[in-house]
C-alpha cells in the first residue's frame, strides 16, 4: 500500500510538469554553410538554417532565419522534454492501475 502510494504521490508531480512554457514544435533545426566554387575561387556563403519535420509520412524541409531557427529550436527542445514527461506518465500509469486492479490468474498448459 506504501509503494501504490508513493507511485500516485509521483504521478500527481509529473503532471504538473507536463505543461510547457511555451510553443512546441517537432523535427529537428539544421546549421548549413554553402561553399561555391567561381572561377577556381571557393567562396561560402551562409550560414543556413533548415527545419525538417515529417507531415503525412513526407519530410518537409523549410529554410529560416537566424531568429526563426533559434525560436524553433526552443521549441523542438520542450516538445521533447514534454514527450519524455508524458513517457514518465504512462509508465506510472501502468504501475498505478496494474497495483490497483487485480491480475489475470496464470493459466496451466493443456
Amino acid at each position: 500500500m506504501a509503494q501504490l502510494n508513493q507511485l500516485i504521490r509521483s504521478f500527481n508531480q509529473q503532471v504538473g510538469k507536463v505543461a510547457p512554457d511555451g510553443y512546441i514544435l517537432q523535427g529537428s533545426v539544421v546549421h548549413r554553410n554553402l561553399r561555391r566554387q567561381a572561377r577556381g575561387v571557393f567562396k561560402t556563403y551562409g550560414p543556413y538554417y533548415l527545419w525538417t519535420r515529417k507531415v503525412n509520412n513526407k519530410t518537409v524541409t523549410c529554410a529560416l532565419t537566424t531568429e526563426q531557427a533559434q525560436i524553433i529550436r526552443d521549441a523542438i527542445r520542450r516538445n521533447r522534454q514534454l514527450e519524455r514527461h508524458l513517457a514518465d506518465l504512462r509508465s506510472l500509469s501502468e504501475q498505478i492501475i496494474r497495483a490497483v486492479t487485480p491480475c489475470v490468474t496464470k493459466r496451466k498448459r493443456v
